[in-house]
């Protein structure tokens, strides 16, 4: 079977069909009057059930925004702060994705640690989530907010995913009128590249879509340090400390000392001992020097 004509020249536009594809990507991006027709409902409508804008969040709620804050708060019981922040986390429509305990030895016999919660809440509910973890600690303690509008990117790839729909498409019609395997392999090969670079952008967007729904709260419980700290325990505690750096010293200085003799012993003997007989044969020559001179005199 003699393949159609004109195929051979549409096979030879598939790289410049990739090229009008994104270009047209590139010009409906700057020409910007909004998303395109086929693109889905803002992220305020995929999140969870019950979670209603409120305040400065319904303003926000129709961008596309990755908000994120951490807080590091000393409290009076780390224990019943962790639950605190749990029920906050839950009224508000989220919950706790990780939960991480750490704990350090203290002076005495006494065991600080600190819990650090990861929780998602959605985007409509961060503010309201934020205030009322802060009032979870003392005064002391940092806090720290990011939010990043990745809006133009869902616009782009909303843009660019259409372009590589239609490309796909074309590719499809192009392989029907494929008569040759050699043709047919060529445009599944583009065809393929199409297809992975479609599912690529696809799953950046449902990245998105998942981080501007839900907002990151990053929460470090640490328990309060009291300025002033002194008790019995404590003081037997930096006694016994004291006493084993000393002894300590003391076992480092004599091994110290044993290895330095360990080294020079030997050294001297090496460099000494020819040192000496050397000398020795010297002076037994001098002094024969001198009985011979004596006996030349008398």
């Amino acid at each position: 079977m003699r393949p159609p004509q004109g195929l051979l020249a549409s096979l030879t536009l598939v790289p410049l069909l990739a090229s009008l594809a994104v270009g047209c990507a590139h010009s409906r991006k700057e020409g910007g009057a909004g998303a395109p027709a086929d693109a889905p409902p803002p992220a305020a409508s995929a999140a969870p059930a019950g979670a209603t804008p409120a305040g400065a969040d319904a303003a926000s709620a129709a961008r596309r925004i990755v908000k994120k804050a951490s807080l590091e708060l000393e409290v009076a019981s780390v224990g019943d702060a962790q639950v605190a922040a749990t029920r906050i986390a839950t009224r508000e429509g989220g919950f706790v994705a990780s939960t991480e305990r750490t704990s350090a030895s203290g002076e005495g016999n006494r065991a600080d640690g600190s819990v650090t919660l990861l929780l998602r809440v959605p985007s409509a509910r961060f503010s309201a989530a934020l205030d009322a973890l802060r009032h979870l600690g003392k005064d002391s303690g940092t806090e720290r907010v990011t939010t990043e509008d990745v809006s133009e990117e869902f616009i782009d790839l909303d843009a660019r995913i259409h372009n590589q729909r239609e490309l796909e498409a074309q590719f499809l019609e192009i392989l029907k009128r494929a008569g040759r395997v050699e043709d047919a392999l060529n445009v599944q090969r583009e065809l393929a590249t199409v297809r992975t670079e479609i599912e690529r952008m696809e799953g950046r967007r449902r990245f998105l879509e998942h981080e501007t729904a839900l907002s990151t709260l990053t929460v470090v419980l640490a328990p309060e340090r009291p300025l002033v700290r002194a008790s019995l325990s404590d003081f037997s505690s930096s006694v016994a400390h004291a006493a084993s750096d000393t002894v300590n010293l003391g076992a480092g200085i004599v091994t110290g000392t044993i290895r330095m003799l360990g080294v020079l012993v030997p050294v001297g003997l090496l460099l000494g001992l020819p040192f000496a007989l050397a000398l020795r044969l010297v002076r037994r020559r001098a002094r024969r020097q001198l009985v011979a001179a004596t006996a030349a005199d008398g």
